[in-house]
């Protein structure tokens, strides 16, 4: 779950969680980096100084990880984290790693809440009071496009369980017109 053995290490100035419950992330507190958390992924995909301290981040920590040298890898994914503005867990805004996503990947989400749901991450004091101490299981990753929701179980440290809640959308409407063979006389 933590795969360089801490909640929390520090890279280039930075403290950082690295976590990989279904995918490598490391979480850190957007304004640790100087940004809010709440802009628009345009916004913080031109911020040029942004991307150059989370690259470094993230070229330091993938070794440390056990992840290697990964300069040409998409692993792992860099998520920048604020307070969550609508009732969820947390606001997320993640490069994947160069661009910033529009919303969040679905085995990222699952890495990020079960990040915020353990104490002493970086993501934990960042999630509502109420939320340390909740017996709820499904949670709401916040993003730019909206929201992931997620389930969990965990026992302290331990995860019991993750998945993840799709709904169905309506992604069409319209007629199709069906050529039919005229008509005989028989």
């Amino acid at each position: 779950l933590f795969p360089t053995g801490s909640k929390q290490d520090v890279s280039n100035g930075v403290e950082v969680t690295c976590i990989d419950n279904g995918m490598p992330v490391i979480l850190m507190r957007a304004n640790d980096l100087g940004v809010s958390g709440y802009e628009m992924p345009q916004e913080l995909e031109s911020n040029l100084g942004l991307k150059s301290k989370v690259e470094a981040i993230r070229l330091d920590m993938a070794r440390k990880m056990n992840l290697g040298d990964v300069t040409t890898k998409t692993v792992p994914k860099m998520t920048l984290l604020a307070p969550a503005q609508h009732g969820g867990l947390v606001m997320t805004r993640t490069f994947i790693p160069h661009r910033m996503h529009q919303a969040i990947g679905v085995l990222g989400a699952v890495s990020v809440a079960t990040g915020c749901l353990i104490e002493g991450t970086v993501a934990h004091e960042l999630i509502s009071p109420s939320l340390r101490t909740s017996a709820a299981n499904r949670f709401c990753v916040e993003h730019p496009s909206g929201n992931f929701e997620v389930e969990l179980q965990l026992d302290g440290e331990v995860v019991l369980r993750s998945a993840l809640v799709r709904t169905t959308r309506k992604l069409m409407s319209g007629d199709v017109f069906v050529s039919l063979p005229p008509w005989r006389d028989v």
